[in-house]
């Protein structure tokens, strides 16, 4: 997914947006999502290529994103540059990188991307594919707490958070469960999305 925001009287905009296919794509690299995806949001913007001056990039899980898709994508003169990993809030962390450069008068359209191509030809689980590719893989010593204890991915931690919540403030499993409904219902109207039939709270 890509974004791509102007400065505007001051003012940092989401003005574009860009989606490769999603699910079960085969064939195609990380590297190759994320070109199609910023074309896709500059295009969207209604701007060329040749105006980004602003790159921020994220990793997935796969690899693949790397600082040189600025010069597969031909441009030249960025004044922003960076490789950003905040696990879960990535992409909302590129965002705000972005405004402050906006905001700060470093750059005037920044492109925020992230892309991921871990699955392989059917006959190995998507599963499979992300326990082999983790951090987490050989860890010894302290770093292979975690893993003996059975955080084995970031659900046990969001899980572990969300409980906190709950004790803290009394937030009941039917308010998160609203956020999921109401995320379905956003994804029913991308025709790119992964899942988009209709979900109640009952099905949450």
């Amino acid at each position: 997914m890509t974004t791509a925001g102007r400065a505007s009287l001051g003012r940092a905009a989401i003005a574009g947006l860009g989606i490769t296919d999603t699910g079960k794509v085969y064939g195609r690299s990380a590297g190759a999502f994320a070109a199609d995806a910023v074309r896709l949001a500059v295009a969207d913007a209604g701007l060329e290529l040749a105006e980004v001056d602003g790159l921020l990039l994220s990793n997935g899980v796969s690899g693949g994103v790397e600082l040189r898709l600025a010069r597969d994508l031909g441009l030249r003169d960025l004044r922003v540059l960076s490789q950003m990993g905040s696990a879960g809030a990535t992409a909302i962390s590129q965002v705000q990188q972005a405004a402050l450069a906006v905001a700060a008068g470093q750059a005037s359209v920044v492109v925020c991307v992230h892309a991921d191509a871990p699955l392989r030809e059917p006959g190995e689980a998507s599963g499979a594919v992300y326990r082999n590719t983790g951090s987490r893989r050989g860890a010894a010593g302290l770093g292979a707490l975690n893993t003996a204890g059975g955080m084995r991915g970031a659900n046990n931690a969001y899980a572990l958070a969300a409980r906190r919540h709950m004790e803290h403030y009394g937030t009941t499993s039917e308010q998160f469960g609203a956020i999921a409904v109401a995320q379905r219902e956003w994804a029913g109207m991308n025709p790119r999305a992964r899942f988009r039939d209709p979900m109640t709270l009952a099905d949450h």
